[in-house]
């Protein structure tokens, strides 16, 4: 990976935000792009999504709906199974053996690796401890410091970037407390020596009720988290034609939850 960087997570299969958040990146100049997985589930274009992660990522990593996409949903709530079934009725090519597009995205996503070391740092999708299923919580420093521990403990790097909850902020060593990012081109340094997790939002499907994409820029000293608005009503439009996709999926994306 280049120096300059843009790090995404959890586009989960919403076009128009991933789009945005491409037109972005370019505006800004940087040329390479590390994709913490989940760029599948809930959302209406898987197809378009994974073609272009494909195109467009330098490095795509595992996240959970991959991997339920091709194994099992164990533990989804009925909402996000119906969606994870919908992605795999678009996407495996057992189902349209005739069609080289679903074979080419079924394979990328069969070779999909868990985490990767780049320049220092480290990324994934969940977590040091488990990189596709584990959750690192805005409120695990307060509430379960011993998770948070060995979290910190099993780090391969000081610094760790992060997806899956789609809440974007800062866990760091030693701190009672979740750094919260409230605001664009916020940013965060991490200290020298400072072991810090930094998870990046979702470009998707973001949770801390802004609606907005989240992605975040990353030069090797400095974090900066970045908001990209995108046409969200249109995604809506998409999602309440899906019989298989629940409407809840729509109102989340309006509400930024």
């Amino acid at each position: 990976m280049a120096e300059r960087v843009a790090i995404i997570s959890d586009v989960h299969g919403n076009a128009e935000a991933f789009e945005a958040v491409l037109g972005d990146i370019h505006a800004r100049g940087i040329e390479e792009i590390l994709n913490l997985g989940d760029v599948i589930g809930y959302g209406p274009d898987p197809e378009r999504c994974l073609d272009l992660a494909m195109e467009r990522c330098a490095v795509v990593l595992r996240g959970n709906h991959e991997y339920a996409v091709q194994h099992d949903a164990e533990g989804f709530n009925p909402v996000a199974k119906r969606a994870i079934d919908f992605s795999k009725d678009r996407l495996d090519p057992d189902l349209a053996p005739e069609d080289e597009a679903r074979r080419r995205r079924w394979q990328f996503i069969s070779t999909l690796q868990a985490e990767c070391r780049c320049n220092g740092y480290a990324a994934m999708h969940g977590s040091p401890r488990h990189p596709v299923m584990e959750y690192v919580l805005p409120s695990d420093p307060e509430t379960d410091p011993l998770k948070v521990d060995d979290i910190f403990d099993c780090m391969s790097a000081d610094l760790v970037f992060v997806g899956h909850t789609h809440f974007p902020g800062v866990v760091e060593q030693g701190q009672e407390a979740f750094l919260i990012v409230e605001a664009a081109d916020a940013s965060y340094q991490p200290a020298a020596g400072c072991k810090a997790v930094v998870n990046v939002g979702s470009v998707g499907q973001p949770r801390d009720h802004d609606f907005r994409a989240c992605w975040v820029e990353y030069d090797g000293q400095t974090v900066w988290y970045r908001r990209v608005p995108y046409d969200v009503e249109a995604t809506i439009r998409k999602i309440n034609a899906q019989e298989a996709l629940h409407e809840t999926l729509g109102l989340r994306l309006r509400q930024g939850r």
